[in-house]
Formats: structure tokens, C-alpha cells, sequence
């Protein structure tokens, strides 16, 4: 009897996907060392592009962004719009002369520790579609068919938002950011800017704003799985702002902490109108589902 019942024990974890406790540790173990040497791939990979990555984090101190164009261009339309107020604020005044900077360090070996770090972290972003599928493949077996059924667009599209929130504050964030810093440059105020801390607040920015452009993601998770409801995210909107001003006041200066609030409030309204979408979309199923009926 003992032996039937071990069998139709072992019939129904198979059958259900799931497996005994030490089959599940080998399994979780041999995952972590796909991730360990796929990411030791990817970091070697990523050494040559750091340089790259560097460069273009550099940019904003080397020569002139954007924010320099669009400021001429916004002088010269108040110009024409509104000269009262071009005169009355002195934007006619000639602008500062571009004055390219130089990053120093003060340790030995630390610009190549930087290079490390930053080796590591692209690693992780272009091995992040194998983490990622590594997970699913472990957590498969576990999970219900409706579940894998919202988890695996949530995986793909998990990696495709963060990539984008960074590239976003690499390219229109990061250089306002840095040429509000370098407006403060005076004859009697010069900036000397340490390579460690420059890259440590670029890297953390990415970060911020990598988790910033998930927020529109989690809603729709949450809304299509009937968790979150688009009344609730409206009832709290003033509390998301206040939160969104709180998060970023943590970021020391009122400009930087302008350019995290801004983008993360502004994430919270997607949010609302994703989940106003699915919702719509839901209701309208469930109605057509009664009429045939």
C-alpha cells in the first residue's frame, strides 16, 4: 500500500509540474550557474564598450548638448513673441563661452575600478533577456496557465522599459542635469569634478529611472489580473505626487530633483490611463462573453 501511494504521489507532481524539494534546489543551482557564466560573458564582452559607455556619459563635459540649442532657440522665439520680457529678464545677454572639463581622480587604480563597475552593469543589461528567461524557466513549472500567460509579456517587456528608461536619461536627463551643474561656473567658482562620484550619481540616476518606466508595466500586470483598478490610482493621485516630490527630493539639488519627479509623476498618469484601457477592454469581454450566452 505504502509503495502504491509513494507512486500516485509522484503520478500527481509530475502531472501538476512540480517537483520534489531536492530536484527543485538542483534545479534553482543549476539556473544560478547558467546566469553566473552567461553574466562573466557579457561583462567580458561589455570591457571594450565601456569605453564607449564613458565617452558618452563625458559628453555633456566635453561639448555642448541639446539644452544649449534649445536655450538659443527659446531666447529668439521670446524675442520675436514677447520682447518685453526677453529685455526685462537680460536674455539678450551674450551667453557663457562653452568651456570644455576634465574629470580627475584621486586613488590609484580608480578609473579602472570605474571601468569594472561599469563593465558589470552593462554585462547585467545585456544578459538581462537570459536572467530573465532563466526565471521563467524555473518558476514555469509552478505556476497556473493563466499566470505564465501574463508573466512572460511582463519578462519581455520588463527588460524593453528599463533599457528605455535608461537610454532615456542618458541622452535628455543626464546632459540638462550636468549643464545646470556647470552654470554655476564663475571666475571665482570652478568646478573639479571627481570621476567616481560623476559616474556613482550617473549610474544611480539610470537606475531611478529604469524603475521609473516600469510603473506603466505593473499597472497593466496588476489591472489585467484584477488586482488594480484604474478609481484607485485616481483617488491617490495627489498622495502619488507627493510621494513622486519625496522620492526625489532625496537627490539633493531642486534641478535633479525636478527632472525625477516630473518623469515619475508623469509615469503614474500612464499608469492610470493603461489601466482605464484594460479595465474597458475587460468589461467589454465579459459583455460579449454574456450576449452569446
Amino acid at each position: 500500500m505504502g509503495a502504491k501511494k509513494t507512486e500516485k504521489k509522484e503520478k500527481y507532481a509530475k502531472t501538476e509540474g512540480r517537483m520534489p524539494f531536492l530536484d527543485h534546489f538542483s534545479e534553482l543551482r543549476k539556473r544560478i550557474f547558467y546566469i553566473f557564466i552567461v553574466l562573466i560573458v557579457c561583462m567580458g564582452f561589455s570591457w571594450r564598450l565601456s569605453y564607449k559607455a564613458i565617452n558618452i556619459i563625458e559628453t555633456p563635459l566635453e561639448r555642448p548638448t541639446y539644452i544649449t540649442y534649445f536655450s538659443g532657440y527659446a531666447k529668439s522665439v521670446i524675442k520675436q513673441k514677447t520682447p518685453l520680457i526677453y529685455y526685462e529678464f537680460n536674455l539678450n545677454k551674450t551667453p557663457k563661452k562653452f568651456v570644455k572639463h576634465i574629470l580627475h581622480y584621486s586613488k590609484p587604480l580608480e578609473p579602472f575600478f570605474m571601468q569594472v563597475k561599469i563593465s558589470l552593469i552593462l554585462g547585467f543589461m545585456f544578459a538581462l533577456p537570459f536572467i530573465l528567461f532563466q526565471i521563467w524557466q524555473f518558476i514555469k513549472p509552478g505556476l497556473l496557465k493563466k499566470e505564465r500567460m501574463y508573466l512572460l509579456p511582463f519578462l519581455f517587456f520588463g527588460t524593453l522599459f528599463f533599457i528605455s528608461g535608461v537610454i532615456f536619461m542618458v541622452f535628455y536627463i543626464w546632459p540638462a542635469v550636468i549643464n545646470f551643474s556647470l552654470s554655476y561656473q564663475s571666475p571665482n567658482l570652478s568646478p573639479l569634478i571627481n570621476l567616481t562620484h560623476y559616474i556613482n550619481f550617473a549610474l544611480r540616476l539610470a537606475l531611478i529611472f529604469g524603475l521609473i518606466f516600469e510603473l506603466p508595466l505593473v499597472s497593466a500586470l496588476f489591472s489585467f489580473a484584477g488586482i488594480l483598478k484604474p478609481q484607485f490610482l485616481k483617488k491617490y493621485r495627489k498622495y502619488a505626487l507627493i510621494i513622486s516630490l519625496i522620492i526625489a527630493a532625496f537627490h539633493a539639488d531642486i534641478v535633479t530633483m525636478f527632472f525625477i519627479a516630473v518623469p515619475l509623476y508623469s509615469m503614474y498618469e500612464i499608469s492610470i490611463l493603461i489601466s482605464s484601457i484594460i479595465w474597458k477592454f475587460k468589461k467589454k469581454t465579459v459583455s460579449a462573453a454574456l450576449q452569446k450566452n
